[in-house]
Formats: C-alpha cells, sequence, structure tokens
C-alpha cells in the first residue's frame, strides 16, 4: 500500500484518538464528543461540516469529479465502563503505554474514527481522493444499529458504505444480524400459600425456557449459525412477598443471517409456544420483536423494532475486489456481531463493507485497547481507500 507523505500524522492521530476517548459519551448523551470531533474535521480543514436533527456530525471531502460517494462510519457512543475500579487505566483516561491506547471507546470505536478522518484528509490533502469522502460520527448505535445513522444515509444516498467497526484491518463482506425477541408468559396470581388455585407464570417460562434450548437455529457458511440466547427474565408483581407472579417476561438475543426477515425468527418460538398451549391448557405465552425507540442528544425521538438485518456482499462485485486490491490484498473476512451496516445494506440496499482497526473481542471488555500498530495501519488504509472508483 501507498503510505502518506507527511511526516506528522502518527503523532496527530493519537492526539485525535486520546482526546475523543478522554470524552464519557453513553449513547444518548454524545454531544461533547460531536463538538470536538467537529473541531478535529476544522482541524484537518475538511471542506462541509454537518451536524444533523440526530447529532451525527458529517464531514465532507470533495477529491476528484465523477468519481463515487463513499461513506465512512464510526459511531461515538460507547458502553458504560461500571466496573471502572477493576481496570487497570481509569477508562477515560487514554492511557498510552507498551504501544497501546487503554480506554474505552479505543476499539469501539473512536481509534477508528480518528484514523478515518486522518487518512481520508491527508488522502485529500496528496490528491488521492477519487471522488467524495464522507466521514460520520454516528450516535445512538450502541441502543439500536442503524437508526440514527440511517438519516445520514438517506440524506447523502452514498455509493459505497465503509463501517469502521473493528475487523483487525482485514476486508469484512458480510455480517450477522440481530433481533431482539420479548416473550411473554400470561400466569395467575394467588398467594404463595395457596399455589395450586393460581399459576405461576415463572414456572411456565421455565418449561419455555427449555424447550427453546432445544431448537437448531439456521446455519450460514460463512456467518455460522445463529444464535438465540436469553439475556434477561423478570416475574411480575416484583419485587413481591408471597405472591404467585402472574406474568413473566424473558429477552431474547438472536443473532440473525442473511435472507432471514422478522417472520422467519419468530416463527419457530412461537411454534414451540403453541406445542406447549396444546399439551397444557393453561399455558399461554406470546412472542414479539421489541419495539425499540431512541431519544437523540438533540431531543429527536426515534422508533424502529429491534430487528437488524444480516447483509452479505458478493465478493466477486467490483467493490469489493478493488477495495482488496487498493489494500494490498487484505485478508477477506466478515463480522460476528452487528454494525451499522445493517441500515445501510441490509435496509437500504447501499454496497457495504467493513475496514477497521482492532480487535472484536476487545470491546465491551474490561480494559479495552487499541494497539498502536492497528491504528497506524487503518490510517494508511483508509489514505488508500480513498482511490476507490467502484
Amino acid at each position: 500500500m501507498q503510505q502518506p507523505t507527511d511526516s506528522t500524522w502518527q503523532d496527530q492521530v493519537v492526539q485525535i484518538c486520546q482526546s475523543l476517548v478522554q470524552l464519557e459519551t453513553p449513547s444518548g448523551k454524545e454531544k461533547p464528543v460531536i463538538d470536538r470531533v467537529a473541531d478535529w474535521m476544522h482541524t484537518l480543514e475538511f471542506d462541509d461540516i454537518r451536524i444533523d436533527e440526530c447529532g451525527n456530525v458529517i464531514g465532507t471531502l470533495h477529491g476528484g469529479e465523477g468519481g463515487p460517494t463513499v461513506m465512512y462510519d464510526s459511531h461515538v457512543d460507547t458502553v458504560p465502563a461500571a466496573d471502572a475500579e477493576q481496570w487497570a487505566y481509569p477508562p477515560y483516561s487514554a492511557t498510552l503505554t507498551d504501544d497501546r491506547l487503554y480506554g474505552r471507546g479505543t476499539s469501539d470505536m473512536k481509534g477508528a474514527l480518528a484514523a478515518s478522518m486522518v487518512g481520508l484528509a491527508l488522502a485529500k490533502k496528496e490528491g488521492k481522493l477519487a471522488g467524495t469522502a464522507l466521514v460520520s460520527a454516528s450516535v445512538g448505535e450502541e441502543h439500536i444499529e442503524g437508526l440514527a445513522m440511517g438519516y445520514a444515509v438517506e440524506h447523502y444516498q452514498p455509493d459505497l458504505v465503509i463501517i469502521c467497526e473493528s475487523t483487525a484491518l482485514k476486508l469484512a463482506t458480510a455480517q450477522r444480524g440481530r433481533a431482539e425477541i420479548n416473550i411473554a408468559v400470561q400466569g395467575k396470581s394467588a398467594h404463595a400459600s395457596n399455589p395450586d388455585v393460581g399459576i405461576n407464570a415463572f414456572r411456565q417460562m421455565s418449561r419455555l425456557v427449555i424447550e427453546l434450548d432445544k431448537l437448531q437455529p439456521p446455519e450460514h457458511e460463512l456467518l455460522g449459525r445463529g444464535i438465540l440466547e436469553p439475556t434477561t427474565v423478570i416475574s411480575s408483581p416484583y419485587p413481591n412477598v408471597s405472591v404467585i407472579p402472574w406474568r413473566c417476561d424473558a429477552r431474547y438475543d438472536r443473532r440473525t443471517l442473511v435472507g432471514e426477515d422478522a417472520d422467519a425468527v419468530l416463527s419457530p418460538i412461537r411454534e414451540v409456544i403453541a406445542r406447549l398451549s396444546q399439551e397444557d391448557s393453561k399455558f399461554r405465552a406470546e412472542a414479539e420483536i421489541v419495539a425499540g425507540e431512541f431519544t437523540c442528544y438533540t431531543g429527536l425521538k426515534l422508533e424502529q423494532e429491534t430487528f437488524a438485518p444480516a447483509w452479505e456482499m458478493d465478493r466477486n462485485s467490483n467493490w469489493v475486489v478493488q477495495a482488496q486490491s487498493l489494500l494490498g490484498g487484505a485478508e477477506l473476512g466478515h463480522y460476528s456481531f452487528c454494525t451499522n451496516g445493517s441500515y445501510s445494506l441490509g435496509r437500504a440496499g447501499i454496497p457495504t463493507l467493513g475496514y477497521g482497526p482492532g480487535y472484536e473481542h476487545s470491546a465491551h471488555t474490561t480494559d479495552e485497547y487499541l494497539e498502536l500498530e492497528q491504528l497506524y495501519g487503518a490510517v494508511v488504509g483508509y489514505y488508500n481507500l480513498a482511490g476507490i472508483v467502484g
């Protein structure tokens, strides 16, 4: 791959990354980092900087005429660091040691944002930008993937979207999706000293969970198995004393595969419910995709069912072949988790690839980190991807 001729960019990308990580920015409270990103875009001489109604900031760089418009998306919200006392370094200190940057958001994914801003600004400065580059710093991804970023996609209608989530500098061509499912079991309340006159919804839910564990989710040759995993259970009333629960709700996280829709995800669960209802006339339950909502820091309230489609690019397509070549023959890979690409390709049908620094296993962990080698490599990668023409 070609290297930038500028000799100061390594120090600059580290400085930018540290300045972003030092801000605690959970979903819905991203304004401080959005303002800082806009400031850095001014410093890097972006041609246009726009903060939209969701609070996403999109910086535009214009290069060669007639080239494609490519959006490079990084979300700026992070999951909380609730276990801060267990970190080797304070989670918002952005500590640099042993050629690693430590802190919440280094890998997921403020490092990628810093690298894309620097790499693409260098590409424009040095005449390597084939078309128009949009650097999107989006909000709310940790809450509902693609919901807020979709506003930027619809406004700019890019020809290609590059998701900058961690790929260890591989080129990702596919991604599993995610569905959040709520299962509600109805019982009948009674005094705990006389349970026979009631229907214990918690016991009924236990039966259902055991049966759902027997389901065999489908498999995809690249993305693997579609996971169905319970994550939350709560009975009603809660808390209670001496009362048989009259309702019990369980949340399931379902990792979806290419081609699956909401009906395909819910049908096997509903079939199990129907079978248990036939075996026991007192068994009543229903399963639905959770209706999600998110209030942006701007005050805009967004709503969307929590179903993020899986997606896959043809590895023989011009976008994939050219991107791989520009990245020096980068290894092809895929995401096992869900990203904003669920909107760009999964919903909007826009060609989408993934490329970013860091490792999947570092995200959301204690002592989250990003290796400098990965950060520097991403700058060079984005610098070269700027030449893509499709």
